[in-house]
């Protein structure tokens, strides 16, 4: 009798024993959220290594890369052509030359509609300033230029007795320069 007696005894321990979490819930919420937590990483770790092993795989992958590599290539070479011309184009629009005792900058107003009115000429101290503007209108679209260079001189230059004419297609601004000053 003895035996059964331990054996209902050893029942009733396995009866009354229950994991912690049950007896606690903050305790259960916890360990809730930490198995949905690991769940949705394994999820995310397995979808993500069968992308990355599906990408790196698939044959066309190394062709859209060569494919989007070339296609920059050939902008950058379009964008450094752009670039280029557009330099050479403004290097061609204003040009400085001393000639004696002037100075002359002669403006190409082809590029300012064959408008001396677009392009303002103003100084500041021993800086000359030229602006110009055009405004080129079509049917679809408005394209504004705009050009902006500055010349710094020395003292012997008198910036407030220039000159402007027109001469044909360009715009000429003479400078005197004070050979008094420049001897000095």
């Amino acid at each position: 009798m003895e035996e059964n007696n331990r054996t209902e005894e050893t029942v009733r321990v396995k009866e009354e024993y229950r994991p912690m979490c049950s007896n606690h819930p903050l305790m259960k919420a916890l360990m809730t959220g930490l198995l949905t937590f690991l769940g949705a990483f394994c999820a995310f770790y397995v979808v993500a290594d069968w992308h990355f092993k599906n990408s790196m795989h698939n044959p066309y992958a190394d062709r859209m890369e060569r494919m989007a590599e070339r296609e920059m290539q050939s902008m950058e070479k379009m964008f450094g052509k752009a670039e280029r011309g557009f330099a050479r184009k403004a290097a061609n629009i204003i040009h400085l030359e001393q000639m004696g005792d002037v100075y002359k900058i002669i403006i190409d107003l082809r590029a300012f509609d064959n408008n001396e009115n677009n392009v303002q000429v103003s100084s500041n101290g021993n800086i000359l300033t030229i602006n110009g503007r055009s405004i080129r209108k079509s049917k679809y679209n408005e394209q504004i230029s705009e050009f902006q260079q500055n010349y710094m001189f020395g003292n012997n230059v008198k910036l407030n007795d220039l000159t402007k004419e027109t001469n044909g297609n360009y715009y000429v601004i003479t400078i005197p320069i004070d050979k008094e000053k420049s001897e000095d």
